[in-house]
């Protein structure tokens, strides 16, 4: 749901939510199952029938996963104001941990990763609905006066003002006198840790399994015996590789999954210091730019900084803290004849083992002016869609 995002690259992507929730002017028709129990993060493809196994430093302190779990939706707004049924954490319950060749069952603890508030990902403000609003959500209970009203404002939600003003859904939970639960759901949803109260030992390997409506997700944790040394020398950065060009690239649409275009692209190229390069499977990064001026193919305003992805398709999965092209590469795209200066920066870091991301320094990117006949008459236009770090799961 919102941040998806975070996601959102393994669950069901489903594109009439995301584009009702980043573009309520895209006409829906694309819709793309994935997986949608959640996962283990960073497993090396397994063997037929054998669990994944995810391999770490000797100091880290667990694997990551990613939950499919949102809250229950009623309604949102134009100004990012959601209402929501009760939120429900990640329960531990859920998990077992088991240290091969003593048998060991260990405590799961599941610790909470809130990446996009250190990377700034705007927040949405979430509204908790009333035990009668959340009956809203089953058609049988269409014709209560509290689901009429709910319906209503739903239909009218995307209409300039006063038919529908943009903060609609603020203004009814002023209303109805409802809490807000932006903190718990913040909380509850989104990137977690899990980890275990004995501590995992240096070595050693563990059977880690989650179960969920009816499915067993199996992960082995591999412990190296080399720690990660974040603190040796050396800095995380983000450069350009190679030089700027026009191509026609796929890009993800609402309504038809994704569209070629005739863009401005620069390739970008994520570096870590050298104690890193043994764990680079490990290595999460997500990129934000700050656009200098407008640019008619980015839907972000300029002056302020949002996350970007190139994301060729709707249906296409990309690993959550990585990229289409993997490695710490990235793609900055904008309007081929006219494409906006900006700056472009870098969060990165390998969470099994640290609780924060490097934040890299600006990156300065600027493209040449188009050559004549170069980029075509009419703009192809598209709607950029970048999934950002994940909060409600």
């Amino acid at each position: 749901m919102p941040h998806f995002p975070s996601r959102l690259s393994s669950w069901v992507r489903h594109c009439v939510t995301t584009s009702w929730l980043l573009s309520s002017s895209v006409a829906v028709a694309c819709s793309c199952m994935q997986g949608i129990s959640g996962e283990f993060l960073h497993a090396a493809p397994a063997a037929s029938g054998k669990p994944a196994v995810v391999t770490v430093p000797a100091n880290a302190r667990g694997i990551l996963f990613l939950p499919n779990q949102s809250p229950d939706f009623l309604l949102r707004d134009q100004d990012g104001h959601i209402l929501v049924g009760p939120p429900v954490p990640l329960s531990t319950k859920r998990f077992r941990i088991i240290e091969r060749g003593t048998g060991r069952k260990l405590t799961p603890v599941a610790v909470r990763l809130r990446v996009e508030k250190q990377v700034g990902v705007q927040p949405y403000i979430y509204y908790l609905a009333s035990p009668e609003m959340q009956q809203c959500a089953e058609e049988k209970n269409a014709s209560m006066p509290i689901c009429r009203r709910v319906k209503a404002m739903e239909r009218s939600w995307d209409k300039p003002e006063p038919e529908g003003p943009s903060d609609a859904v603020k203004r009814f939970a002023m209303q109805q006198g409802l809490r807000e639960v932006s903190e718990e759901i913040d909380a509850s949803y989104g990137l977690y840790r899990i980890e275990a109260r004995e501590g995992f030992k240096p070595g050693k390997l563990y059977d880690i399994s989650y179960r969920s409506t009816g499915r067993k997700l199996t992960a082995v944790l591999r412990m190296g015996t080399t720690p990660l040394r974040i603190n040796a020398p050396g800095q995380f950065s983000i450069r350009t590789d190679g030089a700027p060009r026009r191509e026609r690239l796929q890009m993800a649409q609402g309504g038809t999954c994704s569209r070629t275009a005739k863009l401005a692209s620069q390739p970008l190229q994520l570096a870590w210091p050298p104690a890193y390069d043994a764990y680079e499977s490990l290595v999460m990064y997500f990129m934000r730019h700050k656009l200098h001026q407008e640019d008619r193919q980015q839907t972000a305003p300029p002056g302020r900084f949002f996350s970007f992805q190139y994301w060729p398709s709707l249906c296409t999965d990309i690993a959550h803290g990585s990229s289409f092209h993997g490695n710490g590469r990235e793609l900055a795209v904008g309007d081929c004849q006219a494409p906006a200066a900006r700056e472009v920066k870098a969060y990165a870091g390998v969470l099994e083992v640290e609780d924060r991301l490097h934040e890299t320094a600006p990156l300065s990117v600027t493209f040449p002016k188009a050559k004549p006949d170069e980029c075509p008459a009419m703009m192809d236009e598209v709607y950029p869609i970048y999934f950002v770090p994940a909060q409600t799961g």
